[in-house]
């Protein structure tokens, strides 16, 4: 039974920074199906995958083509697909004519029911043995909340530069070559623990906040490999937001100007001040 749930020990959680789960093979399964699905999607027009777009960095909905400029830029595809949008976005993709687009949608709209044993199984282990108060019910009740984020790097020497993610906590789960690594607590990076029998689930800004410091926001970044230096890379991940009073202010600083491993020492009456109320 824990095989096919996905086993997972909570109690290292706040050494470690991070909590591994055994990756059951039929979730692997239909994540592999999904990403075949993504790829294809990716080969669309630039046009074509624009119209499966929310038009803005605001909302974040749909299809984004992201080729900042700065020190910290990256240059990536990515699609935000989330209970909400599924609709919407399925009734656009009717418009393509490449039936590519539709496939996309469909395929990714089941994920949701696929992971969620394992997110209630991690807010029930995080409420329970760190005493988040409301945890497990705020996540439970949540699944309109949760984003999965397509990502396609495109080739390159650093793929996504060091970063935090600022909603509640975040599920990995795939990417087609390695180079991920988390920043430790002793601030030491290492290649994180995922592959085809394991992921992982890490806090982001918004469970420390949940948990008063108690459980920090892991920073992790992913480089370039030799073989990904002229190859693309895909990956996904999903983001588990959950009612909150509070979200990180981002109207005075972006949390990527903010130095490396900032809020691993930083006192919760410092971090606090970093939130305001969400409207």
């Amino acid at each position: 039974h824990s095989k096919e749930r996905g086993a997972m020990d909570i109690s290292r959680l706040k050494e470690d920074g991070f909590v591994r789960i055994d990756y059951p093979e039929a979730l692997r399964k239909r994540v592999r199906l999904v990403m075949k699905s993504w790829q294809r999607f990716c080969l669309l027009k630039e046009e074509e995958k624009r119209m499966l777009s929310g038009g803005d960095r605001i909302r974040d909905f749909g299809y984004m083509h992201r080729n900042d400029s700065g020190a910290n830029a990256d240059n990536k595809e990515l699609f935000h697909l989330n209970e909400r949008d599924v609709r919407d976005l399925s009734e656009l993709s009717k418009k393509i004519s490449d039936s590519r687009a539709r496939m996309f949608i469909r395929s990714s709209a089941r994920l949701i029911e696929e992971i969620s044993p394992f997110i209630f199984a991690f807010a029930d282990g995080v409420e329970k043995m760190y005493g988040v108060q409301n945890f497990a019910h705020a996540v439970h009740t949540s699944t309109a909340e949760w984003t999965f984020r397509f990502l396609h790097y495109f080739p390159g020497e650093t793929l996504a530069h060091p970063h935090v993610d600022r909603g509640g906590f975040t599920m990995h789960l795939y990417e087609t070559h390695g180079g991920g690594e988390y920043f430790d607590f002793t601030r030491t990076w290492h290649t994180w623990p995922v592959s085809e029998k394991e992921t992982i689930i890490f806090p982001s800004m918004g469970l420390q906040y949940e948990s008063r410091g108690e459980l920090r926001a892991l920073w992790h970044q992913v480089l370039g490999q030799r073989s990904t230096k002229n190859i693309h890379r895909f990956a996904l991940v999903a983001f588990i937001d959950f009612a909150q009073a509070y979200r990180f202010d981002d109207s005075k600083r972006r949390l990527q100007d903010f130095p490396v491993g900032f809020n691993y020492e930083i006192s919760y009456e410092d971090f606090q001040k970093l939130f305001v109320p969400r409207v």
